[in-house]
């Protein structure tokens, strides 16, 4: 199982060091998703790979001692299956509402090029805008031109390694890397994979993410 705090992570808890300005919202909303293809969070993740149709929750937060005083910050949650499905991921984010740019991969070939291909179909370009950080899988990429609903993108951003399994209706969701924050609700503060848990509608699923500092 993998379980981090994102870069963008360590910036928010940064600013949060810093008192009010900047104001940093807490990450207290959790987010599930389905990650269809099995894939392992990673500390330049700027995204869930398939965050799922229900709304994100509102969890209950800690600071409790693990190794030194008040030196461990916890966020339990709740959520409730709106449907027959199978969940993989969770997250926590400082914003109730989910990205605002999520889209889906569209091609007539099964992979999108090569790991240096610098054209990505989309289902919609006007759901992007220019210099915003995208994540397909486990890839990080910066928009630099649109035309129509093709984006230009620089690959391998954040740190992340570039993919060559880019396939029909992979999603592609919007975030943000440390020192950007122009996706409205993208900051992830903390992303983790776990075995796939195969849920009916009505079956709840609680979490508690807890992050040691050290």
């Amino acid at each position: 199982m993998g379980a981090v705090v994102t870069a963008k992570g360590r910036e928010m808890i940064a600013g949060r060091m810093r008192g009010s300005t900047p104001t940093q919202a807490e990450p207290l909303n959790a987010a599930w998703g389905n990650n269809p293809a099995g894939l392992t969070a990673a500390a330049t993740d700027v995204g869930l790979f398939k965050e799922a149709s229900e709304s994100r929750v509102a969890g209950t937060s800690s600071i409790t001692t693990t190794t030194t005083p008040n030196d461990t910050y916890s966020v339990s949650a709740t959520f409730t299956s709106g449907s027959t499905q199978s969940i993989g991921e969770v997250a926590l984010s400082d914003s109730a509402s989910k990205p605002t740019a999520v889209d889906a991969v569209q091609t007539s070939s099964t992979v999108i090029g090569s790991n240096s291909a610098t054209s990505l179909i989309v289902a919609s370009g006007g759901n992007f805008s220019v210099n915003q950080y995208i994540q397909v899988r486990t890839e990080v990429m910066k928009i630099t031109a649109i035309s129509t609903n093709t984006l230009t993108v620089l690959r391998a951003q954040n740190g992340s390694a570039a993919i060559s399994t880019i396939a029909l209706n992979d999603v592609v969701t919007g975030g943000n890397i440390p020192g950007v924050s122009n996706v409205t609700n993208g900051s992830v503060y903390f992303h983790a994979e776990h075995g796939a848990q195969n849920l009916s509608s009505g079956d709840q699923v609680s979490y508690t993410l807890t992050t040691k500092f050290s």
